[in-house]
């Protein structure tokens, strides 16, 4: 068979199986998806493909011949080029730089010709597709643009058979459109496509063929002529999930978050927030939808007191501006940040301290002030079964989780032990399964009704939709409106978050 071919992969970490007995089949020339729940083996797989992992057992074949793949460089020099959910980028240096790093074209005194980068760059550009400024700072891109570098990457070094591993996960609406019609045409060149992901919709939209994971096993392939949602999601949890739906109604109490003219500075990197305002009151998830850069990342960050920032925040008639981080998080505060491996987890520790970061003052985990390590360890295996963390140990490393499970740690810690009333939850699924997207969703749900107020910032429409009572639409640092979500519709929604405002509807309120 031309293409890739493996057979009896199976890779144990610590005793525990993450895959076992693996045998897939890419034909060359295809889009073949792998889809599971998080922590199924997909990743694990693919890092067995691209040489960063080894496996205990098992071979790999490509276009009929046996190969080894010892290290990422045994699997480029092979023509297998992956990119990363997390991105390799360097975000000080250009996009040039980035682009060539380990592969850089010099002159005879041995300094960098960057005349011939530059040829060679502009060159994979024009015939992939791929819209960059080369000479732009990685660092003040947007993500979609940072992923562009990841593409650029792996194509000048001529892949022939190219990974994406969940590619989409971190990029917005317009941007997965684009990424997807970029994949099809990587396809229509003769390249062979493997794409990760938990994006049903997205799998049946490109995949020529679909492989299912659970818990480090093979389930099954399909033709795509033969798949639906309902076939993938019963394949992929053994069960019924359903993440659809309207928001859970609890009466509104009392106005618990209310922001008034909020500016941040406008920087190279940042547009800043515009006199921004709205209201929050217990019992209500207020949702902000916008397309990603329009000051989402900014409104967490002067709401927590994490930049300088002008206006008015007050929780509970209590006024925030010029608190500290630790002040403001001490009023009560639960935060879900976006991305949880750099702002929500510390990799590197147990997780057992993750569970109790930032909240060791609980009575909990101790008395008088004192953490009692029986207290902890009781605490931390109740809040674990709670939230359903899937772990080897409490002793185990944070970054030996999947993305799932890191996201519960963060869940049973902000939910389940740490005092709050007011939850900031920003893109709270991102990179998460279905069966993982329903899960929380219940947890959130279950906040609303002890009449906790909810800001809830996602790039996801579907998600906003989902679980939003009123829906506040960010564009250029500004809340153009606030729309009931009786009244809302994707349509709506996406011309708000475009700059285009819509004429008055019944029902809407307006903020200006």
């Amino acid at each position: 068979m031309q293409g890739i071919v493996m057979r009896g992969i199976s890779k144990e970490f610590d005793g525990k199986w993450a895959l076992r007995d693996i045998d897939l089949s890419v034909e060359k020339g295809t889009i073949h998806a792998i889809i599971g729940e998080n922590g199924a083996g997909k990743s694990t797989l693919m890092n067995i493909l691209s040489g960063a992992l080894i496996p205990n057992t098992g071979t790999i074949q490509l276009d009929g011949k046996p190969i080894t793949l010892r290290n990422p460089q045994d699997a480029s020099n092979c023509g297998i080029g992956i990119v990363y959910q997390h991105f390799m980028l360097i975000p000080m240096l250009k996009v040039w730089q980035n682009a060539i790093l380990g592969i850089e074209p010099v002159r005879k005194n041995r300094s960098i010709d960057k005349q011939a980068a530059m040829r060679m760059l502009k060159k994979a550009c024009d015939d992939y597709g791929i819209a960059l400024n080369l000479e732009q700072v990685v660092g003040t891109l947007t993500v979609g643009e940072q992923q562009r570098v990841e593409i650029l990457k792996v194509m000048i070094r001529n892949a022939s058979f190219i990974i994406f591993d969940e590619p989409t996960s971190v990029l917005t609406p317009q941007e997965i459109e684009t990424l997807l019609a970029n994949i099809k045409t990587l396809k229509q060149m003769g390249k062979t496509i493997l794409f990760i992901s938990h994006k049903l919709e997205e799998v049946l939209e490109i995949a020529d063929r679909i492989t299912v994971l659970r818990q480090g096993n093979l389930i099954g392939t399909l033709e795509r002529e033969e798949a639906d949602t309902e076939t993938l999601v019963s394949m992929m949890v053994g069960r019924e999930v359903n993440t659809g739906g309207l928001p859970m109604k609890v009466a509104p109490g009392d106005a618990l978050l209310t922001v008034t003219d909020l500016c941040t500075e406008r920087t190279r990197y940042s547009g800043g927030l515009d006199h921004v305002c709205f209201t929050l009151h217990e019992g209500e998830v207020l949702g902000v939808a916008g397309v990603d850069g329009n000051g989402q990342s900014e409104l967490v960050e002067a709401l927590l007191g994490l930049c300088k920032a002008t206006g008015s925040v007050k929780k509970s008639g209590d006024e925030m501006i010029g608190l500290s981080g630790a002040g403001i998080r001490a009023k009560g505060i639960a935060v879900i940040p976006p991305d949880r491996q750099a702002q929500g987890l510390v990799l590197g520790n147990p997780i057992l301290n993750n569970l109790i970061m930032g909240c060791e003052n609980s009575g909990r985990l101790g008395r008088h002030g004192s953490l009692r390590k029986k207290s902890m360890i009781r605490t931390s295996l109740d809040l674990a079964r709670e939230y359903d963390v899937r772990m080897p140990a409490l002793e185990a490393h944070a970054s030996e989780l999947s993305g799932g499970n890191q996201q519960k740690v963060i869940l049973a810690r902000e939910f389940g032990l740490r005092e709050s009333d007011l939850i900031i939850a920003m893109n709270p699924t991102r990179g998460l399964d279905i069966g993982a997207i329903e899960f929380v969703y219940e947890q959130i749900e279950k906040q609303k009704a002890q009449k906790k107020a909810i800001l809830l910032i996602s790039t996801e429409l579907s998600e906003i939709l989902r679980l939003s009572d009123r829906i506040a639409v960010l564009y250029k640092g500004r809340v153009i409106r606030i729309v009931d979500r009786e009244t809302a519709s994707v349509e709506q929604l996406g011309m708000l978050m475009a700059g285009v405002l819509a004429r008055e509807e019944n029902g809407d309120e307006k903020t200006e």
